[in-house]
């Protein structure tokens, strides 16, 4: 009898206590605040991603004009020769982590396209951001340029210096070209416009 009545005694206090365990609409409940919140980080991640893109791009071709300044000032004041020349070491040879061409495009984040004048005072850089098919320019005039270029160029004093610009939403590559280099609607000369 012993028995039984420790049995009814447990029974009583579990009654007592409610229920252990969770109710279908309670894992129901759970669960559509988890898809809240995913619904909320997805974009955000998503859209963290393609301003990843653009920086790396942007932080690509500050590297890149820094080669280029080298190969600059190691070739007697000229960017002739910058990609495939022959004497001084070409901009390939300096050691920035990024692969180079010249005359072609680039889809890829770490090739950067280069264009150099026949005065060689000036060079074109471009980087495609793969993410926003933004294609990031820096124009870098050194010394007098040609007049194909000065009337085209985003100043009005077409002066010595370096110009960060920005094409949106560009097909899905992009190449340093005198049409590149003068179709961002957005130029800065001191620094990147905001992406």
């Amino acid at each position: 009898m012993r028995h039984v009545e420790r049995l009814r005694a447990r029974r009583l206090r579990l009654e007592e206590a409610g229920e252990e365990g969770f109710t279908l609409i309670e894992l129901l409940v759970v669960l559509l605040i988890i898809g809240i919140l995913l619904a909320i980080a997805i974009p955000t991640f998503l859209s963290v991603t393609k301003t990843a893109n653009n920086t790396a791009a942007q932080a690509n071709l500050q590297t890149a004009l820094t080669g280029a300044d080298t190969f600059y000032t190691s070739n007697n004041q000229t960017y002739t020769g910058l990609y495939g020349g022959t004497g001084v070491s070409t901009i390939t040879a300096i050691d920035t982590g990024l692969t180079y061409t010249t005359g072609g495009t680039t889809t890829k984040a770490n090739t950067i396209s280069v264009l150099t004048g026949n005065s060689g005072g000036w060079a074109i850089l471009a980087a495609f951001a793969p993410g926003t098919k933004d294609c990031w320019v820096v124009v870098d005039i050194k010394t007098g340029v040609n007049g194909a270029v000065t009337t085209s160029m985003p100043t009005t004093d077409y002066v010595a210096g370096t110009y960060y610009g920005v094409i949106r939403n560009d097909a899905a590559a992009c190449t340093a070209s005198i049409t590149e280099g003068i179709a961002s609607t957005n130029w800065s000369s001191t620094g990147f416009p905001a992406g």
